[in-house]
């Protein structure tokens, strides 16, 4: 289901892809010819590691013979992470290993390299990294999340033993807010799983060269491509690039521009020369007109290369790719998103930039990063918000290629911060828009997840207006609804759950929403559970749904809060994979608010958003079809057509045009029978799309599947071969009820991994664990040593299952390797635009909130919060409970009040609820005080000594007086356990 897929990254020389060229001359026919005149070896393979802090490690005579042998990219936290119930309200997993660690790595440079510029470049360490080489200290770098690089010319030594070291700390403090300066390092936003965690590689060329993207350390740009006068029969490519000469003498240098084709065809050159004297630096720029050229949009996201060389005396001395994908964007506030001025709506997901995997943490290679985006992809996504720091190099990539519009941030947490947190954080946005402003994919930059200063904000636009000026791109910031300081700065309003939109001058896009959480392997309430709602802490569980129930709620959240609003330009869904990161289900090891659990795989809401989502037509019955005699139940199909027909062993059960919340088709009382049950999706009396679901018989036997990389399973000591085991009958077909304990044997070069189960402890890097809903998924880890490795499973009854893989060569020589991390190869191709789109309400613009008082007004809850006028008695309560006011204070009536969901009275964010008093105010909250009070309600409010009763509860009062202007910001009901029976507070506001 890949949308498209454009040219590997070919050999070694070929580095960042750029984006345009400008043109003298008429497109020719001719294939890709890439000048050869740099180096990129991969430097991943062969570190010496060692979990401890010894001294002197940096030297290059240190003995290292004694230390474990790893491959990058890596990190020292695989073993001991998804292996901890989730601390719930938001806390993540915590007990990881934490502190110092060394890495070492020998390598030599061939001869041909003797006279060349060496750089080393680390897509990223975590958390902390000094470098150093041959005992020099080359610098630190503190981001975690952002690519850097220094020069290694100085000090390497060419056919002799050169030593890289790495001292890496991903230490941090105990709460997320006291974590000072680098708030982000912290397990409620990030597993803070530490290594050399992403690709590194070195970068060899001429004395005489292109810079490298990496300005943190080196304070070099590369090049910056991007097209202007956009339309569907020209476009003015525009290239620019920043070039270093370091001979001792002038250079007489002729720069060409070459704009390279998906096709891999010539379409245009340009050129311009200049006398470079020595040691100096100088941005080369030059335009070409492209005749008709192929758009990048989400849904054919065509790409260009652009080829900057450098020639002397007509010889090539040094070149640099970069991607180019020509589209023209608008967000409008009352129409949404147009992508070349086609229309289109956001759909997909928010991402950690960890990407935790079950058995791996966060090292993984990038084909598996590569395969989570053929999964997005699949399930109709065009949309990506990396969670508060920014994507890897692949997978901004990957956004290119697969069609996705992409929210990047730099680094943060979710605070305002001051000091040396941000001057680490405005450096890291700045490196991070050095290095990816040729990226068609980012169309949004992320000054932070929480509101800045005015100062800080005009920090950011400088930083994007001297970095990226003609990038077009918009800048917003989420939450920055919390303080008034955000207007005028902020150009596209980053919303959280949806509910109301709060710049109704600024358009808006989602990044959080519907973050709830429901494990793979609990089907629904007719089915037998797994230990979910058996689980001895399913009271401490803020959310007790099942997968069926996750899944339509996909549906409704989705439709309600941005679907069906016509100048909504769409969102995230929080988030796609799970992972061990601010969990609130203690059943869990894991946060399993994903489509896909912790080893990617596919819950039913992947397969509920899909339906909704992919352009093609689409139907999805949800759940299984293996029930115990006389089961009636309600049956649920999500489908992107008119109407749905649902047919039990042939027998028509009934048929469905009026669907709720745009997709969901429900048929009541359903009685099971064993066979078969289908689902028909209709447009204009047409059936355009059928599934069906059989009844699976008894178990009968193991099955393995494994999934490699698309060159194989590679022997370069930290690429991963997947195998899926399920458990299938006679037939073939798996059994979804089937649970329970898988044992495994392996032999061979390998590193077992293994997988997880999501509700039990200590399942991770073992030798058995328990398929969950019929299917499991495992890992293995090669080494440096290639060969054929065995992998056998064993389950009571069943016959014993045998795979047998075998791990390639790679051709590594003194620590370097041409081989490049894979990736999957991409063909183009073009969807078509969505079957049917249901009926959307009429969008009135400039109707939005009226209040004097609440401005601003948000609610991040899972339930859907309202303004309301004029409190008195009778009023109803809660948004989702039938409870009235009864009596109530004389100073509450003719209050505004904010009506709440009460099914959020045990849920807990400290960003649950904000607005800005419009005017100088009281602030009353009322608070059902058999929950412990909230630290906000502490802090900033006095009990009035008053009470109100709703319904049987009693409820306190409590008070304050706000400012015109100031930002009023209150967390969850309680950041503890609250009792099953309490209720949500509200706050009622009134005009000083």
């Amino acid at each position: 289901m890949n949308k498209f897929l454009i040219s590997s990254y070919c050999a070694f020389f070929l580095l960042f892809i750029s984006s345009c060229i400008s043109c003298e001359s008429n497109a020719q026919s001719t294939p890709n010819t890439f000048e050869k005149t740099r180096g990129k070896y991969n430097f991943n393979p062969d570190w010496k590691f060692i979990k401890d802090n010894p001294k002197n490690a940096q030297n290059i005579k240190f003995d290292d013979s004694d230390w474990n042998t790893v491959s990058c990219p890596h990190t020292f936290n695989d073993i001991d992470t998804f292996d901890d119930y989730s601390l719930g309200h938001h806390n993540g997993e915590e007990n990881q290993w934490r502190g110092t660690v060394w890495y070492r790595k020998h390598f030599k440079l061939p001869k041909l390299d003797s006279s060349k510029k060496v750089f080393i470049e680390f897509e990223s360490v975590r958390q902390i990294a000094d470098v150093y080489i041959n005992g020099v200290h080359l610098g630190q770098n503190q981001t975690g999340f952002i690519p850097f690089g220094y020069d290694l010319t100085p000090y390497i030594k060419v056919n002799e033993d050169n030593v890289i070291a790495v001292r890496v700390n991903n230490d941090r403090g105990d709460h997320f807010r006291d974590n000072f300066p680098l708030v982000w390092n912290h397990e409620h936003w990030h597993p803070t799983h530490g290594g050399i965690y992403r690709n590194v590689f070195l970068h060899v060329m001429d004395a005489l060269h292109i810079t490298l993207p990496l300005y943190d350390n080196l304070e070099t740009v590369g090049t910056y491509v991007y097209a202007e006068n956009i339309s569907k029969t020209s476009a003015d490519i525009h290239v620019n690039a920043e070039v270093q000469n370091e001979y001792q003498s002038a250079k007489n240098v002729t720069f060409k521009a070459k704009i390279f084709n998906n096709e891999g065809e010539l379409v245009g050159v340009s050129e311009t020369e200049k006398e470079l004297k020595a040691g100096e630096k100088f941005t080369f720029s030059t335009q070409i007109q492209l005749k008709n050229p192929q758009l990048w949009y989400t849904r054919h996201p065509y790409m260009y290369t652009v080829e900057s060389v450098l020639n002397v005396d007509g010889s090539a001395v040094d070149s640099y790719n970069t991607p180019l994908g020509i589209r023209s964007f608008n967000f409008d506030k009352d129409k949404g998103f147009f992508n070349n001025g086609e229309y289109a709506k956001l759909h997909g997901w928010g991402q950690k930039p960890t990407n935790s995997w079950a058995g791996l943490g966060a090292a993984l290679p990038d084909w598996l990063r590569d395969y989570t985006f053929q999964l997005m992809d699949e399930a109709g996504g065009n949309f990506i918000r990396w969670g508060h720091c920014a994507g890897s190099p692949a997978e901004i990539d990957m956004g290119d290629k697969y069609g996705f519009v992409t929210l990047m941030p730099g680094v943060s947490g979710e605070s305002q911060d001051e000091g040396e947190t941000w001057d680490i954080r405005i450096k890291a946005f700045r490196d991070m828009v050095v290095y990816y402003r040729n990226h068609p994919t980012i169309f949004i930059w992320e000054g932070g997840n929480w509101a800045e200063t005015q100062a800080h904000y005009q920090e950011i636009l400088d930083v994007i207006n001297t970095f990226d000026p003609n990038g077009k791109r918009l800048m917003g910031n989420r939450r920055a609804d919390v303080k008034n300081d955000s207007e005028g700065y902020v150009s596209i309003e980053i919303g959280t759950e949806g509910w109301e939109r709060e710049y109704p001058d600024l358009p808006i896009v989602e990044s959080e929403y519907m973050r709830e959480e429901a494990p793979r392997r609990v089907w629904d309430k007719q089915s037998p559970d797994d230990n979910f709602f058996t689980h001895p802490n399913i009271s401490k569980n803020t959310y007790k749904i099942t997968s069926e129930q996750f899944a339509v709620r996909q549906v409704e959240h989705w439709w309600q809060k941005m679907g069906k609003k016509a100048y909504h330009a769409g969102g995230a869904n929080w988030i796609f994979s799970d992972g061990p990161h601010g969990g609130r289900g203690q059943t869990e090891v894991t946060r399993a608010s994903g489509e896909v659990d912790a080893v990617r795989l596919p819950k039913e809401a992947f397969y509920t958003t899909k339906a909704m989502w992919r352009p093609e037509p689409q139907i999805h019955i949800v759940g299984h079809w293996n029930y115990k005699e006389g089961t009636t139940k309600d049956i649920f199909v999500v489908s992107n057509t008119a109407a749905v027909k649902l047919y039990v062993n042939g027998n028509m059960i009934g048929e469905n045009n009026t669907p709720k919340d745009g997709y969901v088709y429900q048929f009541k009382n359903v009685s099971w029978e064993a066979g078969e049950i289908k689902a028909e999706g209709i447009i204009d009396g047409e059936v355009k799309v059928t599934q069906i679901k059989e009844t699976a018989g008894v178990p009968a036997a193991l099955k393995l599947t494994p999934i490699t990389g698309p060159k194989g399973w590679r022997a370069d000591g930290s690429d991963i071969a997947l195998i899926d085991v399920e458990v299938v009958d006679a037939k073939g077909r798996r059994c979804p009820l089937e649970k329970g304990r898988v044992d495994f044997t392996v032999s061979g070069p390998t590193i077992w991994r293994g997988g997880y189960n999501s509700g039990k402890e200590n399942s991770t890097n073992n030798l058995y664990l328990d398929v969950e809903a019929g299917i499991n998924r495992v890992a293995l880890r090669s080494t440096l040593e290639a060969g054929e490795v065995v992998v056998s499973a064993t389950k009571r009854g069943l016959p014993v299952a045998s795979i047998t893989l075998t791990t390639k060569p790679v051709d590594i020589k003194n620590g370097l390797t041409l081989e490049l991390p894979q990736v999957f190869d991409n063909v183009l191709t073009k969807e078509p635009l969505p079957i049917h789109t249901p009926e959307i309400p009429e969008y009135i613009p400039g109707k939005t909130n009226k209040s004097k008082l609440f401005t601003k007004f948000s609610y991040t809850g899972d339930g859907k919060a309202m303004l309301r006028t004029n409190m008195h008695w009778g009023k109803k309560a809660y948004t989702d409970m039938e409870e009235n006011y009864t009596v109530i204070p004389k100073y509450l009536r003719g209050s505004e009040y904010i009506r709440t969901p009460n099914s959020d009275s045990k849920y807990w964010a400290r960003d649950q609820l904000q607005f800005i008093a419009g005017q100088k105010m009281h602030i009353y909250v009322l608070h059902d005080d058999s929950v412990k009070r909230p630290e906000f309600l502490v802090e900033d409010y006095k009990d009035t000594g008053d009470n109100i009763k709703v319904g049987e509860v009693v409820m306190s009062i409590y008070h304050r007086i706000a400012q015109a202007g100031e930002s009023i910001i209150m967390a969850g009901n309680s950041d503890g356990d609250a009792p099953s029976t309490c209720r949500m507070y509200t706050v009622v506001g009134k005009k000083y």
